[in-house]
């Protein structure tokens, strides 16, 4: 397998990142860094490696729930 480049590594982190982001703004409040080699979507390598760590990292800065009324974890809700 050829190396991959500092932007396919980003692109790999990237996904492990969104997956549990998505999870976490759909309520999935019980996900654990373990949770990650059940859903990484890469058998192993450096591909798994990057994704997990992209997982880890959601969990980790997750901050507030996504329950703020008119808000995400992504955007401040905008008060009227």
């Amino acid at each position: 397998m050829a190396d991959l480049t500092a932007y396919e590594l980003s692109l790999l982190y990237g996904k492990g990142w969104t997956t549990a982001r998505k999870l976490l703004s759909q309520g999935h409040v019980g996900i654990e860094p373990a949770d990650a080699a059940r859903l990484n979507p890469y058998c192993a390598g450096v591909e798994a490696e990057r994704w997990t760590e992209g997982f880890k990292q959601a969990l980790k800065s997750r901050g507030k729930p996504f329950g703020t009324p008119g808000g995400s974890g992504w955007r401040r809700a905008v008060p009227r």
